[in-house]
């Protein structure tokens, strides 16, 4: 079990409904991860300031919702899940919100799921954060592994993400 630092632990006393993101994660701007979402148009004060999350009952993890907008984290997932899982979803969830704010598609389906640049980004955000506060390489493959991927997938996109770290090293 990773014992995580006082920016990565999720508040999970709130209910369903909309909340700024600052109240899940009110410390999260002392992350290092910061520096990979933030850009110098986009800064992460007012990121953080402008994001909300939608906590509500459904089947599922977290994603965005680009007509609210606001990323939709479902009430089961975020009161069970791992506490480092829970914190790098959010991360990645913010760089969706991030890109949406630059005008970026995030839902452009002509490429596959494993392939889409936006994707590979907000994964990318969170396995370097995972990584960095002790996940392994199994801890990594089982982040990226979910339903609608199969293993093939699953390797693909941790080559891409691995392919993105080393374009865009910090």
């Amino acid at each position: 079990m990773i014992e995580l630092p006082e920016y990565a632990i999720v508040n999970r006393s709130l209910g369903c409904g909309l909340h700024p993101y600052r109240l899940l994660l009110p410390r999260f701007e002392e992350s290092p991860t910061v520096r990979r979402i933030e850009t110098p148009d986009i800064p992460i004060g007012p990121l953080l300031d402008e994001a909300r999350v939608k906590i509500k009952k459904g089947e599922g993890y977290l994603y965005v919702d680009v007509k609210i907008p606001a990323i939709i984290l479902i009430e089961d997932y975020y009161h069970k899940a791992n506490a480092l899982d829970l914190y790098i979803d959010l991360a990645h969830e913010l760089t969706h919100v991030r890109q949406m704010l630059e005008g970026k598609n995030i839902w452009d389906h002509s490429l596959d799921y494993v392939d889409r640049p936006t994707e590979i980004e907000g994964y990318a955000v969170a396995v370097e954060e995972g990584i960095r506060l002790g996940m392994t390489e199994e801890q990594v493959i089982q982040h990226l592994s979910n339903p609608w991927l199969s293993d093939e997938e699953v390797i693909r996109l941790r080559r891409n993400i691995d392919m993105f770290l080393r374009q865009a090293p910090l």
